[in-house]
């Protein structure tokens, strides 16, 4: 997941409803040939604030490029909004989603296969990085193309791992349990001073990371086959419950419900947090924040007894992809081909502080000044760092994860019990 991921969306719906029906408005009728000299390309992104004004210091490149089209760019943070103007066909003609949302939106017709434009411009492909590769791809077509590859890092609190007697972060499982209850720090009525345990800003928050850092892969590679039933869940699930067994669910979740995520009085930039698993963009926060914490970056914890399975983690891609029912496919081809051109990717996602799904925009000189840049680039490469495979119902699962979730972060099921039951309620899942 990307940051706008977990901050959802930065206009407010209100806002996004008013701008919404402007442009509805405006166009209907306009959307422009399949070429022409400066016919309209719609493009309707997620992103708001300073990482929308990237994105659109971008079209106005792409504008000034060339006289064939003219990219006209709105923020529109909804995406059901956005799915229903494409169904009635008064939509955009290229917009993005998450990679998530990439087979749901092949099977309802809302994106367009990009095959053809690949095959007939000898797109190259092979340039995106293993772990965002199949990002875009469902049932052996291509929907979208991924944008970054966002994934899950270990930060750790330097002073507060040092205190507890600790050199070095954690490397296994059984290392990270141990980390997390000696930096824990309690006040005298139970309460939790200093949260040793990555469980901020959620359990939903953490989960999955530390499941795809065990070792897991919830879905077979050809995603006809669940395979959480491995021991990488179930480990996944004991961490949380035997933490909250131990400190009280109650005292977690006061912890999770204090402060705001990336905010000055996020408990980590407090320093009253030692293990946090977040993206890239928490580097970028702190800079822009000016967040005095002495931290350090590892990869996430591999299930103890498998290094094997060391720089594990999933990615979850943003993407872009262009509406089926686009009024102008060419010109929306032709820009996302101009921002995923290195330079240019680059000098969107450094804004985001998000890792570019495309090898060769990595070294660009914008990406350089991204902070933590060379750390946050080894683990990037890594080869156990890999997406999950789209599946029509991939929504359903992840609904059905986080219900057995919540019922072991409140010590109402066993791990146990939640990996059976998780393996029963989703077992028509993939048919």
């Amino acid at each position: 997941m990307s940051l706008r991921t977990r901050n959802k969306r930065l206009l407010s719906a209100a806002a996004a409803t008013v701008a919404l029906s402007g442009l509805l408005a405006g166009c209907g009728g306009k959307g422009g040939s399949d070429g022409g000299s400066g016919s309209k390309v719609v493009v309707w992104y997620l992103w708001g604030g300073p990482e929308g004004q990237a994105l659109d210091a971008v079209i106005q490149d792409f504008n000034a490029s060339q006289k064939q089209y003219v990219v006209e760019g709105l923020s529109v943070p909804d995406e059901q909004k956005i799915k229903v103007a494409i169904a009635g066909g008064n939509g955009p003609d290229l917009t993005d989603s998450f990679s998530s949302n990439v087979a749901p939106y092949a099977e309802q017709g809302i994106a367009l296969p990009l095959d053809d434009l690949i095959a007939r411009d000898k797109y190259n492909m092979d340039d995106f990085l293993p772990a965002a590769a199949e990002a875009g791809k469902y049932k052996g077509k291509v929907y979208a193309l991924p944008l970054n590859v966002s994934f899950s890092m270990m930060y750790y609190n330097k002073k507060l791992l040092a205190e507890a007697g600790f050199k070095e972060p954690p490397k296994t499982s059984k290392e990270l349990m141990d980390v997390a209850i000696k930096t824990t720090k309690t006040r005298p009525d139970g309460t939790i001073e200093v949260l040793g345990s990555p469980q901020y800003p959620s359990d939903k928050f953490l989960f999955g990371p530390l499941a795809y850092g065990f070792g897991t892969n919830w879905v077979s590679k050809d995603a006809t086959r669940f395979t959480f039933d491995a021991p990488s869940t179930l480990e996944a699930f004991r961490f949380i419950y035997e933490y909250n067994k131990r400190f009280g669910a109650d005292n977690v979740k006061r912890v999770q419900a204090s402060g705001k995520w990336l905010d000055p009085n996020d408990p980590f930039f407090m320093g009253k947090q030692a293990i946090r698993f977040d993206g890239p963009w928490m580097s970028a926060q702190m800079k822009s924040k000016n967040i005095n914490v002495d931290y350090g970056i590892a990869p996430l914890p591999y299930l103890d007894g498998k290094p094997e399975t060391a720089g594990g983690g999933e990615n979850s891609s943003s993407v872009f992809y262009i509406a089926k029912t686009a009024k102008n496919k060419e010109g929306a081809w032709a820009f996302m081909k101009f921002l995923y051109e290195p330079k240019n990717l680059a000098k969107f996602l450094s804004v985001l502080g998000n890792v570019p799904a495309q090898k060769a925009a990595l070294d660009e000189p914008a990406m350089k000044s991204m902070p933590d840049y060379d750390k946050i680039m080894e683990l990037s490469k890594s080869a156990n760092l890999r997406s999950t495979p789209n599946y029509a119902k991939q929504i359903d699962f992840g609904k059905i994860v986080e219900d057995e979730l919540d019922q072991v972060t409140f010590l109402k099921k066993t791990p146990e019990e939640a990996v059976k039951s998780l393996s029963d309620r989703s077992k028509d899942l993939l048919k």
